[in-house]
């Protein structure tokens, strides 16, 4: 790494931390937390007055990737000084711009790219504002890295020009064809020469170096709690953990989220995708760290449903690798690999996909829409031995071997891969038939790329799984690139670019985020350092030790029996049998004598549970008992009342 690693990294900021009046070295400050301030808020104190900063910075960045990178020049550039972190150790920074295609959207046509976006969002949640901000971007980003990036004007390829060094690549020219506006679209890279190996995550890389001077670059410090002003709602600086210790960071301008998405991590991919089996393709630093952030302060989400997958065949898939690697290989970017005697089976042994369709980004054609199809739980890939002769001649299974599965027969095959006996012997068949028919009446599968399976064996399977290279989810946006409160306003000194709350809501074009990356990460950058007001100060009757939270308490809380008024011939008595919670009714007595049921609160249904708490209290009191018949079609609701009833009556020693 050179230069740049031992200067940016090891010199431990040299603009913010020592620039600090009486902040002392890292190694001798506990950081303090925003409720451990001393004393009481004197006249004209801030919130951040309460908080031991161990440095400060006009800008902090999180995230070094290319989002990180372009909003830690422009930051720079307007005269910030700037911390740019990423929790990747050093050697590993650089997000998902150092393992893509290099690609970088292009048009001279603004309204074209208009037309063409909205369509690739398909009425998904893409404000006009945002659309305007991006589309005339996608007209800026050449002269952008030509500009500002030292990139060469002579060493870019425009591929819409010629695609012979990548015949592939036109395949993203555009991505959706059919969607007006498209034909405006170009892909630029910054080499001529050949495609990927990082061009262009090295050139974001070394203009952060020559700007050492006025940024800081933190790695192995992944940020963990942003500070929040409860007066202004302006995010002021936050906590880092920086060589395995935290520090409170002050930044006094701005902090830009650009810390990708959260494909590394199980439980959200779970949760908002639905996968369970997966793939990473880019970088495994990508755990959703953003989100957490985020949500501290307020913040909107959207897009968390969206991902893109893997190009060209199956669907965007990958094989099962280890959870500490990342996957670039897709099945199979060799069209010769997917025309033979093979299939693509769920658990059940049966076809669940066309698998000779070129995949859009893991997108695939289902009754007229392009969408990431459901897989099933386990997906195997199997063909039999004049297939694999030419996987091995293409060396298609290389690196993967030892998840392989090999059987003499069919049958046997299906008992290794926990397949129901007969089930995939039955697809095999009625595939065999469609390519002697010459007509796949199921999928639709291209007669010339189905070759019937041979009555010999072995025959081989593979695992498959889906593979991700990147989340859009995160943060909503607007056109400025401000990260967006729950309130649909704009939550003060916050920014974000990058997959970070990414821009595409359903389907995408190649090369896209490469471009969001410049695009809103030129706004972050310089939204972040733009000089802000002073923060209001705390009210003087407020203790600094009180903790500020963003919440108020519990909607949840249900009330303590205890604390309902009563006079003397009054009970109340508490039941959760009903169908919403706790329901709590007061008892008046006459003597032995129920006079009066009110109920104190519930959780029922309306409509539902209305017709019991209409009917029941007074039918109670007619019968002077609590045994009384529930109401049809509300029995739970009828019978939280009765037993709420009957633990007054308790209570009263009846």
């Amino acid at each position: 790494m050179g230069e740049y690693s031992r200067r940016n990294f090891l010199k431990g900021s040299a603009l913010g931390l020592a620039a600090v009046a009486g902040v002392g070295a890292l190694a001798g400050c506990a950081p303090k937390g925003a409720n451990q301030g001393g004393g009481a808020v004197k006249d004209g104190m801030t919130y951040a007055d309460t908080i031991e900063w161990n440095g400060e910075y006009d800008v902090v960045v999180v995230g070094f990737g290319g989002a990180g990178a372009v909003a830690a020049r422009y930051a720079a550039e307007e005269g910030a000084r700037v911390l740019l972190i990423d929790k990747a150790p050093l050697g590993n920074e650089g997000g998902n711009t150092r393992y893509c295609g290099q690609l970088i959207v292009y048009s001279e046509d603004k309204e074209a790219m208009k037309k063409y976006y909205a369509g690739l969002a398909a009425g998904h949640d893409l404000p006009e504002d945002v659309l305007e901000t991006y589309c005339q971007g996608l007209t800026e980003t050449k002269q952008m890295l030509i500009d500002d990036f030292d990139v060469p004007e002579e060493n870019f390829q425009h591929w819409k020009d010629d695609c012979s060094l990548q015949p592939l690549i036109a395949h993203f020219l555009p991505e959706y064809p059919e969607i007006e506006g498209g034909e405006a679209l170009d892909l630029i890279s910054v080499n001529r020469e050949e495609q990927g190996f990082s061009h262009l995550w090295k050139a974001y890389r070394k203009k952060i170096d020559s700007m050492s001077d006025k940024i800081d670059v933190w790695c192995n410090a992944p940020a963990t709690h942003l500070f929040q002003d409860p007066v202004s709602k302006a995010v002021i600086g936050l906590t880092v953990e920086k060589d395995g210790e935290p520090v409170n960071v002050r930044a006094l301008n701005g902090v830009v989220l650009s810390c990708g998405g959260f494909e590394n991590n199980k439980t959200m991919v779970e949760g908002y995708l639905g996968l369970s089996k997966f793939t990473v393709s880019g970088t495994l630093f990508n755990t959703g760290d953003g989100i957490k952030l985020a949500s501290e302060v307020g913040a909107d989400f959207w897009h968390m449903e969206a991902y893109e997958g893997n190009c060209f065949h199956f669907g965007g898939v990958s094989f099962p690798i280890k959870e500490t690697e990342h996957s670039l290989r897709s099945v199979m970017n060799n069209p010769y690999l997917v025309s033979g005697s093979y299939v693509v089976v769920g658990d059940d042994g049966q076809r669940y996909m066309t698998e000779d369709a070129v995949a859009r980004h893991g997108h695939m054609p289902v009754n007229g829409e392009w969408v990431m199809i459901k897989r099933p739980h386990t997906t195997w890939w199997v063909w039999d031995s004049a297939h694999n002769e030419l996987i091995e001649k293409m060396n298609g299974l290389a690196g993967y071997d030892e998840t392989l599965v090999t059987a003499d027969t069919i049958a046997e095959l299906e008992v290794a891969l926990g397949i129901r006996e007969g089930a995939l012997q039955s697809t095999i068949d009625g595939f065999n038939r469609s390519a002697k028919d010459g007509f796949d009446p199921d999928f639709r599968r291209a007669p010339e790329s189905m070759r019937p399976f041979s009555e010999t064996g072995p025959y081989y399977a593979i695992e498959l799984r889906q593979a991700i290279l990147n989340t859009q989810g995160g943060a909503r946006r607007n056109g400025n690139a401000e990260v967006v409160g729950i309130d649909g306003e704009p939550i003060p000194h916050l920014y974000s670019a990058g997959e970070f709350g990414g821009i595409t809501p359903y389907q995408y074009n190649g090369g896209g985020n490469m471009a969001e990356c410049l695009i809103f990460g030129r706004l972050a950058g310089k939204g972040a350092a733009a000089q802000k007001d002073p923060l209001p100060p705390l009210p003087v009757n407020v203790e600094s030790e009180i903790e500020y939270t963003q919440g108020s308490g519990s909607s949840t809380v249900e009330t303590d029996p205890a604390s309902v008024e009563v006079e003397a011939n009054q009970y109340v008595g508490a039941s959760d049998s009903g169908m919403g919670g706790q329901a709590l009714v007061k008892v008046t007595l006459d003597g032995s004598t129920i006079a009066d049921v009110e109920i104190v609160e519930h959780h029922e249904t309306a409509g539902i549970g209305t017709p019991a708490i209409e009917t029941i209290p007074g039918a109670i009191v007619e019968a002077n008992s609590a045994d009384v018949d529930v109401v049809a079609g509300a029995t739970m609701s009828s019978r939280a009342i009765i037993d709420a009833t009957k633990d007054a009556l308790a209570k009263a020693g009846l």
